[in-house]
């Protein structure tokens, strides 16, 4: 039926024309931003996923920036560790130059005073961004957290971290209390010389004692106990125990000899160090015979750690045990560095696969959607033309009455 008052082809034709124009707005915003999601009412939960992804992805990169900087504190500290070792080398081998008869201590205590510069210099100058790992300013018992990355979850996620434990060279705190006994057989032939001296009950200034440094002794059938005490008041107590000709236990603290039959032909030595919260590090050490005291490698050649003929054996056991200390370090810090670039590495990996991900979401594929959009254009065009079509249909009914 036809009525004058409403065209209900025209009302569907503007209806179905309207449909297309929405569609057409859809798909022209789509083609202009590249987004077939843009606001939760496209998509909530696409949009609501898109979010997570994106604010995910902000972290991760956060997480690399970090960790370039501190791959770049390792990397200060591992050249730094790199020069202290070559300097660690060359003292060495002006120790074992001190050993030779007619040595020119003079010289070679010289150029170990400026050895121990260059360490301090090392170490002191291995710092970025004011962290260094190498003078004990960075706790020995409280682990640094280096982040490395983040661990997503439906909750939110957590940041991961790297966990280093720094050592200092020069500049750390030894934690105060008695380390183990150390069990020996004593080599060091001057020691032994001073052992089989002792014929009275006591006695002070033990030869051999690092300058600084006090010592004394007690003696007792086939056994001699001497204590010594360093300038940082760290204490040394070592107990040496002879041993007969048979092998058996000597009763006498003197030589074996042939008119002191119960003496030591050898001796064996327990030794209890204790420390007090005293400046430490890797680069003090200890000798081989305790009684000598501790060497401080950032200074010797100086009036208190000299180089001698006596003393070059021992002080060479502890450059040596420094060298260890200090390459066992280096390790820590390069298993460190390998960590870090790993977790790089999977960071930069994981930042492509979010942003895949959430184009695979909220993406449009600019193919389909300028398809559709020509699409709709003729669809549009057609919309017109059918609504004009039925706008036309109230003319033809003006005609019937024009007879």
């Amino acid at each position: 039926m036809n009525s004058i008052l409403t065209n209900s082809q025209a009302l569907s034709a503007l209806q179905a024309l309207n449909n297309v124009q929405n569609d057409m707005n859809i798909t022209q915003n789509q083609v202009s931003s590249g987004l077939a999601v843009q606001t939760a009412a496209d998509n909530a939960a696409y949009w609501a996923i898109g979010q997570q992804l994106t604010s995910d992805s902000g972290i991760i990169t956060s997480a690399n920036t970090a960790l370039q900087q501190s791959q770049a504190v390792m990397n200060t500290a591992n050249s730094a560790i790199a020069s202290v070792i070559t300097t660690i080398d060359a003292i060495q081998s002006q120790i074992t130059s001190a050993g030779n008869p007619g040595a020119s201590l003079g010289d070679i205590n010289s150029t170990l005073s400026a050895l121990s510069l260059q360490l301090t210099q090392a170490v002191n100058g291995a710092s970025f961004n004011g962290v260094n790992l190498l003078n004990g300013s960075q706790s020995s018992t409280a682990p640094l957290s280096f982040v490395s990355g983040y661990d997503g979850t439906a909750q939110g996620g957590s940041v991961s971290t790297i966990s280093f434990t720094a050592s200092a060279l020069t500049g750390g705190v030894n934690t105060a209390g008695a380390a183990a006994a150390v069990t020996g057989t004593v080599t060091d032939p001057t020691l032994i010389a001073t052992l089989n001296s002792y014929t009275t009950i006591g006695g002070a200034n033990i030869p051999g004692t690092a300058t600084g440094a006090t010592s004394s002794y007690t003696a007792s059938a086939g056994s001699v106990v001497i204590t010594s005490v360093d300038s940082a008041v760290d204490s040394t107590v070592s107990t040496y125990s002879g041993v007969g000709p048979g092998g058996g236990a000597a009763t006498t603290p003197g030589a074996y000899s042939p008119t002191n039959l119960t003496g030591a032909s050898s001796w064996t030595v327990s030794t209890v160090a204790t420390n007090t919260a005293s400046p430490k590090g890797l680069l003090v050490q200890t000798g081989s015979e305790a009684i000598q005291g501790t060497y401080d490698l950032t200074s010797l050649g100086t009036s208190g750690t000299s180089v001698t003929s006596a003393n070059s054996s021992d002080m060479l056991s502890a450059v040596n045990s420094a060298l260890a200390a200090v390459k066992s370090y280096a390790s820590s810090i390069g298993e460190a560095q390998n960590q870090m670039t790993t977790a790089t590495t999977f960071n930069s990996a994981l930042s492509t696969d979010y942003s895949n991900g959430l184009s695979s979401l909220v993406d449009a594929d600019m193919n389909t959607a300028s398809t559709r959009l020509q699409a709709l254009q003729t669809q549009e065009q057609l919309g017109i033309q059918s609504l004009s079509i039925a706008n036309q249909n109230s003319q033809l009914i003006l005609k019937l009455f024009n007879g």
